[in-house]
């Protein structure tokens, strides 16, 4: 079909590309421990990845540009753009662990993409066909996880992610049940908080033990303000578990010495990037802090790939 329209004050929507209903992606780390990366597989990886990525970045830049200026316009070529993957059936068929993490990845970012130009949209022709694009993704995401309830997967940062992009399609599809797996996939990631603030599962990442600590924290904040805007409290649960999380986490980016000492070996530097600290914005606003603030100072960007863009910010 063709992805091409224009919207109303004139301004012409881009072509949006086509993406790959099937998904042939496979991890690469070269350890048990998931810390050390093979730079050939990587570089595979990242060759398969460069496609989906500059599209999500893409429907991300027009979504934050009507967030910004209201420009209906820049909605439309969302929904435009969803559309057409929803026709494409785009991640629908995946054969390995690592498909399925990018599934939901992909669901996690574009469903927070619909939501923000969803205003704008009210009369879209797009809405059917992207809602039950997002529930056929949202069921099968989660359905993997229901069915390997022991796997480590199923525990660590990635139901996190999973539960952040099957709730965000809750809400994007009026489904109440969906909606539920993404609290009940927080309960499963705050209920592993240590009194020190740690996840045992992450720990065991090695010289990666930072940087993960930091990539589950992101998708249990926004599953927090997600439940927030929609009349629940997150942050609260669990004797205030997140809060502890994000101080160990967010402090280890400023001085690693307690996750090296932890891990036992150095850790990886987490270079002020955004895709992993961008959603420091939303909960500084909330709960702010030095530290939070002097992560922000030197963050070059406040926009997260896998978060739909620039993440929501506490008013």
């Amino acid at each position: 079909m063709s992805a091409h329209s224009r919207g109303q004050d004139g301004s012409s929507c881009p072509t949006a590309p086509d993406l790959p209903r099937k998904l042939t992606l496979t991890d690469y780390y070269s350890d048990p421990a998931h810390s050390i990366i093979d730079p050939v597989r990587k570089k595979a990886y990242d060759a398969q990845m460069k496609p989906l990525m500059a599209a999500l970045h893409a429907v991300e830049k027009m979504a934050d540009d009507y967030r910004h200026t209201g420009d209906v316009a820049s909605a439309e070529c969302v929904a435009t753009w969803l559309g057409h993957f929803a026709s494409d059936k785009a991640f629908e068929d995946v054969s390995t662990n690592q498909d399925t993490y990018v599934q939901g990845w992909m669901l996690g970012a574009y469903a927070i993409t619909w939501l923000k130009v969803r205003p704008a949209l009210s009369t879209s022709g797009e809405a059917t066909r992207v809602s039950s694009w997002f529930g056929m993704l949202a069921d099968a995401n989660s359905g993997y996880y229901d069915s390997r309830p022991r796997s480590t997967d199923s525990k660590n940062n990635h139901r996190y992610w999973a539960g952040m992009a099957v709730m965000a399609a809750g809400i994007a599809t009026n489904d109440t049940r969906r909606y539920r797996w993404g609290i009940d996939s927080y309960q499963v990631g705050v209920e592993q908080i240590a009194a020190d603030g740690t996840l045992s599962l992450e720990l065991a990442r090695k010289s990666m033990a930072l940087h993960y600590h930091l990539f589950a924290a992101e998708p249990l904040v926004i599953m927090a303000e997600l439940a927030e805007a929609n009349g629940g409290d997150l942050y609260r649960a669990d004797g205030d578990a997140l809060a502890r999380l994000v101080k160990r986490s967010t402090e280890g980016t400023l001085n690693p010495a307690f996750f090296e000492k932890a891990a036992g070996i150095a850790q990886k530097e987490t270079d002020n990037d955004p895709n992993l600290l961008a959603w420091v914005l939303t909960y500084d606003r909330r709960f702010p802090s030095r530290t939070l603030d002097q992560i922000l100072s030197g963050l070059s960007s406040t926009s997260a790939i896998y978060l739909g863009g620039e993440p929501p910010a506490a008013r």
